[in-house]
């Protein structure tokens, strides 16, 4: 994610998954060259490829996060092919955002999240990230925003 508009009373944030749309597509080229170049058994492993590029296409909206002042709603919008989803909170019921730290082997996570006076907690970026800076400057940025 990464801040696409700030003024006073409105905070915008926008994640576009680009390499993941590159990787699906290459992953689609390659697919279909083997799919066309090969006989059974290995044409499965080419349509295999591309039904995995679509899922990965499909799989990866953009997301927009938008914090504004004025109504008091923090609202997250995912627009993707099979349609948007958006979900709103208010302001109010944010307690703080965090970066949470996850570890797999040896290999550190992190999400940013915020939560809310229920205990409840919200993904903002759902896919975990090993850049600990950019998770923690973006929780920041929006610490300061709502203070």
């Amino acid at each position: 994610m990464k801040v696409v508009q700030q003024t006073f009373t409105l905070l915008t944030l926008r994640e576009r998954p680009v390499g993941v749309w590159i990787l699906s597509g290459f992953t689609a080229v390659v697919g279909l060259l083997i799919f066309i170049s090969s006989n059974p058994p290995v044409d499965f492993f080419g349509l295999f490829c591309i039904a995995c590029a679509n899922f990965m296409i499909f799989g990866s909206p953009v997301k927009t996060c938008l914090f504004d002042k004025n109504i008091n709603r923090v609202t997250f919008k995912q627009k993707g092919w099979l349609g948007t989803q958006i979900i709103s909170y208010s302001l109010d019921k944010v307690t703080s955002v965090q970066v949470e730290k996850s570890n797999l082997i040896w290999i550190h996570f992190y999400r940013l999240t915020l939560r809310f006076v229920s205990g409840r907690r919200f993904y903002l970026t759902p896919i975990p990230s090993t850049d600990l800076k950019l998770q923690q400057s973006l929780a920041d940025y929006i610490q300061k925003f709502l203070d």
